[in-house]
């Protein structure tokens, strides 16, 4: 009667009715989904092309803005219109030049009119402090590094969630073959139980072989259910992960063990500073802290701007004279701020040198870091692949062992704990072969995400060749 009631209770957590088919879903298969549908990734990419939009309003600085104009005034005396067009452009130097012309006429109560045209040109130069792409380069160097910083923590996410989906693969494929364990077990510890129980009638065994059974089969019961409670949410997680309905349930191929050439510890350290997308931020971070002290250093110098104006111009009471543009004016000359706090410009430049030696000191915790997570990750993969080959022998080994042990029992010639030890030690062995499998399978993949190469990134987001190792 107790195994209908488990089946019962199991049914509970089965994932759809009878006759649902699931579809057939391989890990590779599984990660591309992930990597294409996945809720939060699509919102990190949506965030993305809003940080490269501030690049591009950044770069819009630089183009060339065109400025039409147009104005009319009208009084008791004279009434004024006034139309007109102006480019202005800034170059990278801090250049700023405005090319424009004017038409304006005038009309007087008494009929007469006064019309001029005129056409110019004005160029500012700043001079020393702001001279240079250093200078007004900066708000688009900036925008890039905020782009630059979104892309590789976007990277970083799709390894992320690459890990977290063949954890969760892995831990449903090690459920299910749990379960299968379980409930072979439990049909085992059944039989068991009712031998045990003839047994005891016929006074060949105690009553405490027969609890000790009864005892076994009821933590298997509970064993199982909770293994299919987990199994439920582990579902649950996968569909979230690959960007489907929670309730989608899959059929899993178990995947093989990674296969791939394991690199000795040195030359993986080495890997891992070639690819590793977090070593690359440290690197372009002090870049820019060493482009902020150049900066700072800028603050010393004195505000002096070049500022040249030329412009042709005609008037008179007809079209004619004023487009004639006969006359001109022209002026050169420097002007210059009194914006100027030597003291507080030093501040400034010791506060970017502090900065400075922070990134670089961050730069060395990295790659003691990064040493120390690749020594880990290859030290445990190369421990699960060993405790793999322990488990597959241990549990071939508590089989044989199992299979003995109730054969002999069932003939009369070994005991009830002898048959009851083996059984317990085989599914525990099962377990551990599953947990193995799973824990090799996963170390292989966090031991690629450690190393920088599980995801293949851009080579512009990766360390520059000449930079790694500083």
């Amino acid at each position: 009667m107790r195994p209908f009631i488990v089946l019962c209770a199991s049914l509970l957590f089965l994932p759809s009715a009878p006759g649902f088919s699931q579809e057939l879903l391989a890990l590779d298969t599984a990660i591309n989904r992930a990597l294409a549908h996945n809720r939060s990734l699509a919102r990190a990419a949506i965030d993305l092309d809003t940080t490269a939009l501030a690049v591009e309003d950044s770069r819009s600085s630089f183009a060339t803005h065109v400025t039409p104009g147009a104005s009319a005034g009208f009084s008791s005396g004279q009434d004024d219109w006034e139309y007109g067009l102006s480019l202005e452009k800034k170059l990278s130097p801090g250049t700023e030049l405005e090319v424009g012309g004017t038409m304006t006429r005038s009309e007087g109560d008494d009929g007469t009119a006064t019309e001029r045209a005129s056409a110019k040109i004005e160029l500012r130069q700043p001079l020393l402090r702001n001279f240079g792409s250093l200078i007004h380069d900066e708000p688009v160097r900036d925008a890039e590094s905020r782009l630059g910083r979104a892309q590789r923590t976007f990277e970083q996410q799709k390894d992320d969630l690459i890990i977290n989906l063949v954890r969760t693969y892995e831990t449903i494929i090690r459920l299910e073959k749990q379960i299968e364990s379980d409930e072979a077990f439990f049909d085992r510890m059944h039989k068991l139980y009712r031998l045990t129980k003839a047994r005891e009638q016929q006074g060949h065994t105690t009553r405490v072989d027969t609890l000790r059974v009864e005892l076994q089969q009821g933590q298997a019961e509970a064993r199982l259910q909770n293994t299919r409670q987990s199994l439920a949410t582990s579902r649950r997680e996968l569909a979230e992960l690959l960007g489907e309905d929670v309730n989608t349930t899959f059929a899993l191929e178990p995947p093989p063990i990674l296969d791939f050439d394991i690199p000795e510890l040195v030359s993986a350290v080495n890997i891992a500073f070639e690819n590793r997308l977090d070593y690359a931020q440290a690197l372009h971070d002090y870049r820019e802290r060493i482009r902020d002290v150049r900066i700072a250093k800028r603050e010393l110098y004195p505000d002096i701007s070049l500022v040249s104006h030329y412009e042709q111009y005609g008037e008179g009471d007809a079209d004619s004279k004023a487009t004639s543009l006969d006359e001109e004016e022209w002026f050169i000359g420097l002007t210059a701020s009194t914006d100027f706090n030597p003291v507080s410009a030093k501040i400034r430049i010791k506060s970017a040198q502090n900065t400075s030696a922070s990134a670089w000191e961050t730069i060395q915790i990295t790659e003691l870091s990064i040493a120390r997570d690749v020594h880990q990750r290859l030290s445990a993969h190369l421990r699960a692949r060993t405790d793999l080959e322990i488990a597959r022998r241990n549990q071939e080994l508590a089989a044989n062992r199992a299979k003995l042990a109730r054969r002999l029992f069932e003939i009369g010639r070994g005991d009830n704990f002898s048959a009851t030890d083996a059984e317990q030690a085989y599914i525990q062995a099962e377990i551990q072969l599953l947990s193995a499998k799973a824990e090799a399978s996963i170390s292989a993949y966090s031991l690629l995400r450690a190393l920088g190469t599980l995801v293949e990134h851009p080579d512009d987001l990766k360390p520059p060749a000449q930079e790694a190792q500083l």
